[in-house]
Formats: structure tokens, C-alpha cells, sequence
């Protein structure tokens, strides 16, 4: 079994447990990611000192469970949508703006690896950017209990790694709102951030790829998928450029980036794709050892080409 010590967040975690279930023994996996939760449990954590933007009248922010695992903040039991900004430092905006949607299996989000610390290094470097909190499948209150409903579903049996059920959460299309709610806020916000209203993006990481379906009057003017699944459907007629990253040993949804390049290009649509020889599923911005590690690198050198950063 792989070892867990460098892993900071416990979706991250599950993932990669069912990673190796894919090659090994399934029961022997989830009984070492049992062993593993009960021994780091999540721990209360504070939120994150940035005042949220509520995207939704419905839901409570008091429902926010915060936890921090392996390092890393995670939240959970989000019921009231919300962006939380995390701006460039003064005069470095450059007008893109970016809507950073984390993973975690609509039980949990990868606040941290996921969120802000994308969105920190790249507003170093100009864009805008905003962490989105969409809503999430309830979980229970108490921590083991939680883990207990992670290992069931991580558990249940996947489909070679080609995409996400439908019917796996039905946070599923609350999440895909909440996506689109938050492109429409900043087209209708741009002037107070000082964003170009045709430079605003969406990126998903694994489950948070879910979140970047759009219609017509929400339509980011660029996206990114990393690990991820994207919603089932034709590729729109006005789809925008698209930057795919994943690892080529991701054993949970390994299978699912790839037709999503595959069908970008047979629409005639721009697309980059970086397969990794190695890094797993969920690396995130956490260090793997591996080339994995340059993806972020990679989407910023994608973003300057398209005239998206100086």
C-alpha cells in the first residue's frame, strides 16, 4: 500500500487509496484507509480569514464544517454558496479573473491544494481569483463517522476511471448551479474587481470539473480541467480553450480527461492536454516528486499564450 505521510487532505487521501485498489486487493485498500483515518482523524479548524461572497439567499454558512488533515484545510456541509476572493497584490491585476472549483467527492472540498493555494500563486501573477464553495452532499457532524462515509464512497465500484456517475451525489447539478452562479456574478460584478468581463475562466479539479458546465449567458471565455470529469454532453458550439492535466497512473478517473481533449479537438475546438507519467489523482499543488508537480507552470505558460497573463 502506498504511504500517506505527504498526503494534506483527506479526499486526497481516499483518492488515492482507490487508486491502488485498482491494482490490489479492494477490501485490504480500504481497510488500510480505515487504519489511516482513525489515526489522523479530521481536526476543527478555522475558516480561512477572507470574508466569503454568498452566491444564494438559501443555506447557512453555520453549516460549514471546517477540518484540517495531513496539513491541509478541507471543508465540508456546505448548504449557501459562496466565492472566496483572493486578489493580486496592488497593481498587479491584470484583468483576468478565475473561478477555482476544488474536489472532493461532493463530500468535501480540498480547500487548500486545491483552492487557495492556486489561487495565491496566480494572483502573484495577476489573475484575480475566486475559491469557490459549492454545495455539498451532508455529512455527519462527527469526524470518524465522516471518514466512515468517505471509505463508502470511495468504495463503491468504478467504471475503469472514465467519468463520474450521474447519480453518484445529488449535489451533483446543485454544484454545476453554483458554477454557473459564479460566472454570472463576476460578469455582473467586473467593474468592482477591475476584471474584463471577457476574461473570466473556470477550473475544476476531479469532482469540481462537475461545476464547469455553463449555458449561454455564463460561459467562462476559458477552462480548465485537472483530474476531472466534465458534465456529459456534445461540445458546445461556443466552446471556450481548454487546458486538461492529469497523471497517466490516476487509477480513479485516469480515463476521464482524456476524451474531453479528444473531443475538444474533433469539434475543432482549442485544446493543450499534459499527461504526467506519474503523481496519482488529487496532487493538486502538493509536491509528488514527480513532473506532475509542474502542471501549474504549465496552465500559467497556457494562460500567456493566450494573451491571459503579461
Amino acid at each position: 500500500m502506498r504511504t500517506f505521510a505527504a498526503l494534506r487532505s483527506v479526499c486526497a487521501a481516499a483518492m488515492l487509496v482507490m487508486a491502488a485498489a485498482a491494482h490490489a486487493d479492494k477490501t485490504s485498500a480500504l481497510d488500510d484507509f480505515i487504519r489511516m483515518s482513525e489515526a489522523n482523524p479530521p481536526r476543527p479548524a478555522p475558516a480561512p480569514p477572507i470574508k466569503p461572497i454568498p452566491l444564494s439567499s438559501t443555506g447557512s454558512p453555520a453549516t460549514n464544517v471546517w477540518e484540517t488533515m495531513f496539513g491541509g484545510t478541507t471543508l465540508r456541509n456546505v448548504t449557501q454558496p459562496a466565492l472566496y476572493p483572493v486578489l493580486p497584490p496592488a497593481g498587479k491585476a491584470n484583468g483576468t479573473a478565475l473561478v477555482i472549483a476544488p474536489g472532493g467527492a461532493f463530500l468535501s472540498l480540498s480547500f487548500d491544494s486545491e483552492g487557495l493555494q492556486v489561487a495565491r500563486y496566480l494572483a502573484e501573477r495577476g489573475v484575480t481569483c475566486f475559491v469557490l464553495a459549492y454545495r455539498l452532499d451532508p455529512t455527519p457532524l462527527d469526524p470518524r463517522a465522516f471518514m466512515q462515509v468517505v471509505g463508502k464512497r470511495f468504495g463503491t465500484p468504478r467504471a475503469g476511471g472514465t467519468g463520474i456517475d450521474p447519480g453518484l451525489s445529488p449535489a451533483i447539478p446543485l454544484a454545476q448551479e453554483d458554477g454557473l452562479a459564479a460566472l454570472r456574478y463576476l460578469r455582473g460584478h467586473a467593474a468592482d474587481y477591475r476584471i474584463d468581463p471577457k476574461r473570466i475562466g473556470m477550473i475544476g479539479f476531479s469532482a469540481g470539473g462537475m461545476a464547469t458546465a455553463y449555458d449561454a449567458a455564463s460561459r467562462p471565455d476559458f477552462i480548465g480541467v485537472i483530474y476531472g470529469a466534465a458534465p456529459a454532453r456534445p461540445v458546445p458550439a461556443d466552446a471556450p480553450p481548454a487546458f486538461i492535466a492529469l497523471a497517466a497512473d490516476d487509477g480513479l478517473l485516469g480515463k476521464a480527461s482524456v476524451p474531453i481533449f479528444e473531443a475538444w479537438r474533433a469539434a475543432g475546438k482549442s485544446a493543450e492536454l499534459h499527461v504526467y507519467a506519474a503523481g496519482e489523482h488529487g496532487f493538486g499543488m502538493r509536491r509528488t516528486g514527480t513532473t506532475a508537480d509542474n502542471w501549474i507552470e504549465h496552465f500559467a505558460q497556457w494562460l500567456k499564450v493566450g494573451k491571459l497573463l503579461p
